[in-house]
């Protein structure tokens, strides 16, 4: 059996409507290969977000793309409303798993279909600026070494509302530093070389959180070449300052599992620090991260847009 880096490839079950409903959209596709995937996890998203979501990627400047959107939403009238959201543009590839995934199998799924050059990460629940895709794919292109992108993003509320910017390191060496202590990366705004999921493995299934983190620093350890623009690529729909429980633990497995003997010192005080932090009663950590957010809104309302 195909590996991901030495875990099985396994290919979800699907239903005879959803096959269905597949063919007729890629029928309407290019019959070459687009620039770029976009891979959209959902789960009984509400219409009128998954609706802003989708136009955002449908007003792209760019718009050589294809956009898989895999929706395990088990609320049939939901489910419904993304189905026909997607069968408004025959970009739109809609796909709707006959059992529940988790969000590491459903990107492994949609990344399995891509057909695209590049593949861009998406969440049902944010909004891309207009720019996002161009922007990236032009940065991609002017820099053949590096294989990963991501860019900064607007953190908003529920309703929509601006609450803060967070910018992230540019450059490959400031990333690869800054992972050691926490993620330099936005998971929501990267983008990334399709051929390095073949080469070097994509999401571990086992990891219900942090399985980006994970994935990350596994091609760090391969010599993927990283970096983010300084642009705002994503508003992204912060709904709560208050992690998992099991968010920590699945942060240390993904540190522990990929440890390496390069920067040994940093990568120690890493792990022992990210140790220390999980032992925290969930309310200090939600006052620390409430405290940040706050500090970043202040930021946001003094910088001009």
């Amino acid at each position: 059996m195909a590996t991901d880096h030495g875990l099985p490839r396994r290919r979800a079950p699907f239903d005879r409507r959803d096959r269905d409903a597949g063919t007729g959209l890629i029928a309407g596709l290019m019959t070459t290969n687009p620039r770029v995937s976009l891979v959209v996890p959902c789960f009984n998203e509400a219409p009128e977000i998954v609706r802003a979501s989708l136009d955002s990627v449908r007003a792209q400047t760019l718009a050589d793309f294809e956009c898989l959107v895999i929706d395990e939403s088990t609320d049939a009238q939901r489910a419904l409303a993304c189905r026909q959201l997607c069968e408004r543009d025959a970009r739109f590839i809609y796909v709707h798993p006959s059992e529940r995934l988790g969000l590491a199998r459903s990107l492994n799924l949609g990344i399995s279909r891509a057909r695209g050059e590049f593949i861009a990460r998406f969440d049902s629940d944010d909004v891309c600026m207009p720019q996002r895709l161009a922007a990236q794919v032009a940065w991609l292109d002017a820099h053949p070494q590096a294989g990963v992108v991501g860019g900064a993003l607007e953190i908003m509320d529920e309703d929509g509302t601006t609450l803060a910017f967070r910018h992230y390191p540019g450059t490959h060496a400031a990333i690869a530093r800054g992972m050691h202590m926490t993620t330099t990366i936005a998971h929501p705004t990267v983008m990334f070389r399709r051929e390095l999921a073949g080469r070097h493995g994509t999401y571990d299934p086992d990891f219900r959180f942090s399985e980006d983190l994970d994935l990350w620093l596994r091609w760090l350890n391969a010599g993927v070449v990283f970096g983010n623009l300084p642009d705002m690529l994503v508003r992204y729909r912060q709904q709560n300052t208050r992690r998992h429980q099991d968010h920590w633990r699945f942060n240390l497995k993904a540190r522990t599992r990929n440890f390496a003997g390069r920067h040994l010192l940093r990568r120690s005080v890493g792990i022992c620090g990210i140790a220390l932090w999980s032992t925290l009663p969930a309310s200090v950590q939600e006052g620390v991260f409430r405290s940040l957010l706050l500090k970043r809104r202040q930021s946001a309302k003094a910088s001009p847009r």
